[in-house]
């Protein structure tokens, strides 16, 4: 992952690792971290005016790209610090990066995303540079931070199958984010697949009551994943196992 060399952050909060946080070895769950993470970016818009009032106005930001390294997983009863900022725009998305903290002021874990603003009704981009503060995402990225685009142009295997319930929506009708990390999550337990690195690229919108399949293959270094819903690539993921 390449990540910013300058590490001044915008925006942090500190978090207790709750019981209901928690997998059965006493560790922070991959999809609680990611729902820590993109609460501290929404915490961080709100305070700069470019989130829920944002919403408001008629515009949402869809994550696009996440890229999460772990070094050290905390465990229930531990308190982490999430900081954050915004590291440029490149073409139509807008890049943070987060760094996760133990009370110690060890880094355990590491995250670069990629974001788009799009229009609520006409579900089309629109470039962030219009409604962001100049000085929090500058026009000259490093191009490095943006997060992979997973090439899929191999034989995937089918092996499972997860219901997009209403569980799984957010506020803007969809999917949320962190339920589809949440399968890879799952998914990967049932295979005996661990991991402490995951890039997810999210593709199209799933809706209430589609049926996502789990096509996947694994080598050596690496394993490559896909939400398939009729022949639509929903997402798609590589994990370093």
């Amino acid at each position: 992952m390449s990540l910013n060399t300058d590490k001044t952050f915008q925006f942090e909060k500190e978090f207790e690792i709750l019981s209901f946080q928690i997998d059965p070895k006493g560790r922070l769950r991959w999809a609680s971290l990611a729902d820590m993470l993109q609460e501290v970016a929404w915490k961080h818009a709100d305070s700069r005016d470019f989130g829920k009032e944002l919403f408001d106005k008629g515009f949402m930001w869809v994550l696009s790209r996440f890229h999460i390294k772990v070094f050290e997983m905390p465990s229930w009863g531990e308190y982490i610090k999430i900081k954050t900022a915004g590291r440029g725009i490149n073409k139509l998305f807008a890049l943070r990066e987060f760094e996760v903290e133990n009370r110690q002021g060890k880094i355990i874990a590491k995250a670069m995303s990629a974001w788009l603003l799009l229009d609520i009704k006409s579900k089309r981009p629109q470039r962030p540079r219009q409604v962001l503060p100049y000085e929090l995402f500058d026009d000259n990225p490093d191009i490095s931070l943006v997060p992979d685009k997973i090439n899929l142009d191999i034989e995937l295997l089918t092996s499972k199958s997860f219901s997009v319930n209403y569980s799984d929506l957010d506020m803007n009708n969809h999917v949320n984010n962190v339920s589809y990390i949440r399968w890879i999550e799952d998914f990967c337990f049932e295979k005996e697949i661990q991991f402490d690195e995951l890039l997810i690229n999210y593709l199209t919108e799933a809706i209430i009551g589609e049926e996502i399949e789990i096509l996947f293959q694994k080598n050596e270094k690496e394993t490559i994943l896909a939400g398939n819903y009729n022949n639509r690539k929903v997402f798609s993921a590589r994990t370093n196992a």
